[in-house]
């Protein structure tokens, strides 16, 4: 059996080195550090409990409906690509997280 964790690690930290590089200065260009910092939360919010609702694999489309259905309810006026891509970088967070064992910490005042 082949272990292929490192390379998932890999693949995630890539991809996180994309979201901080050319995503996340597009966003900060475009909106107020508090409606960043609580679109953030939110989002965090929202696809921690996405991930409880809707345990399991091959849900990923429920999951990503939850979240644009929490959001639109608390009001978040973004394009949608940008929250998509805040979305994935959410969910990015918390693979990672789980991945090295810190998922139960708080960051943010945000359990994740």
């Amino acid at each position: 059996m082949i272990d292929l964790t490192g390379v998932a690690v890999a693949v995630l930290s890539l991809v996180a080195a994309w979201i901080t590089t050319q995503v996340v200065p597009w966003i900060k260009a475009r909106t107020t550090a508090e409606q960043r910092r609580m679109a953030k939360q939110l989002i965090q919010t929202a696809v921690y409990a996405a991930e409880q609702l809707y345990q399991g694999g091959g849900r990923g489309e429920e999951k990503l409906r939850y979240v644009e259905r929490r959001l639109e309810d608390a009001g978040i006026k973004l394009d949608m690509d940008v929250v998509t891509d805040m979305i994935e970088a959410a969910v990015l967070e918390l693979a990672i997280k789980r991945e090295w064992g810190l998922a139960g910490d708080e960051e943010d005042g945000v359990p994740v």
